[in-house]
């Protein structure tokens, strides 16, 4: 069943799955949707309320008027979240879904937050993220030669399925495929991450491209720790969700009470 809350940028899609004492929000990365979740959130919604954003402009949800800003996602996750009458979350994202993560959970909505878990968080080296250039679009070909390069575009350490889906996900929307990487470029963790007041859990693999990057957000926030998942293909949520759902619901069930 499609579920949509109404934003100031129209329409924003949803799931939501499960109960429990505490709810969890699901931010998925570029360019894909809540359906990357679908091995991950029932695993959750065995013990949680699950809710899964598709970010604007992706999935189902409507775009934002143009390319934006971690922090103007995150305006527009939090008019979301108010209007669902969320009151205490558990904010959880990969990559891109991280940034929101995060942010929601420092800055626009840090009342409602009592928990935050991120998965590969983009906190590049400053030398590395200036000179980041969010991917183009290759143009449709009759060959179908744009399919192969859009496949070969993410990380190769990434599942077989999983690149299907994110070049599924390139041609659904080419215009705006890309537009949330403009998004995490721009934004400055080193400036959240110790903004952060709740317990933190660093979802992290060695296989994963952001691996060095969970590395080193680690010592910046105030009560984190970092638990390593073994796999040989990523990203976790998708190879590994048992493993994801157990020590996501291990470090939530361990939550002073509130």
């Amino acid at each position: 069943m499609r579920n949509y809350v109404h934003t100031r940028w129209g329409q924003l899609h949803y799931s939501n799955i499960g109960a429990g004492d505490h709810t969890i929000l699901l931010f998925h990365e570029t360019p894909l949707n809540i359906w990357a979740y679908q091995r991950l959130a029932p695993k959750l919604a065995e013990s949680f309320r699950v809710v899964s954003f598709d970010t604007p402009g992706y999935g189902e949800s409507d775009p934002p008027p143009s390319i934006t800003t971690i922090e103007d996602y995150c305006l527009t996750f939090a008019e979301a979240i108010e209007s669902l009458r969320l009151e205490r979350v558990v904010t959880m994202g990969t990559h891109t879904g991280a940034s929101y993560a995060l942010h929601l959970g420092a800055v626009a909505i840090p009342d409602r937050v009592e928990a935050c878990v991120l998965a590969g968080m983009p906190y590049y080296e400053e030398s590395v993220r200036v000179t980041k250039v969010p991917a183009v679009v290759p143009d449709f070909k009759d060959d179908g030669s744009h399919l192969i390069a859009s496949f070969n575009r993410p990380p190769r350490e990434y599942d077989t399925d999983l690149l299907s889906r994110m070049t599924a996900a390139v041609c659904d929307h080419p215009d705006r495929a890309f537009w949330a990487y403009h998004a995490v470029f721009a934004y400055e963790p080193v400036y959240t991450l110790p903004k952060v007041k709740v317990p933190v859990l660093f979802l992290s693999s060695k296989h994963d491209p952001l691996y060095d990057c969970d590395n080193r957000a680690l010592p910046l926030v105030p009560h984190g720790r970092q638990v390593e998942i073994p796999a040989e293909k990523m990203p976790l949520y998708w190879t590994q969700p048992a493993s994801v759902a157990r020590e996501v619901s291990a470090f939530i069930n361990a939550l002073p009470a509130s």
